[in-house]
């Protein structure tokens, strides 16, 4: 998923990925107002079940950004 160019207000989360299915999330030229997470990673599971949070944040592999790519407002 590529986030380009974005303005968020009211919500958590901007993305949640499976890292063990290789899901990938790019971000750049986002706005946040207020407070959000940018990326939550969980580990999928089969469909039906619900998936385990097991981080957030940058991590150059798959929820990318760097803090230059993120302006809180």
């Amino acid at each position: 998923m590529v986030m380009d160019g974005i303005t968020a207000r009211s919500t958590k989360v901007l993305a949640g990925i499976n890292t063990n299915w290789g899901d990938t999330a790019r971000f750049s030229r986002i706005t946040v107002y207020g407070s959000a997470t940018i990326c939550e990673k969980y580990r999928g599971v089969p469909k039906g079940s619900e998936p385990t949070k097991i981080g957030e944040g940058a991590d150059g592999v798959n929820c990318l950004y760097s803090s230059s790519d993120i302006t809180y407002r």
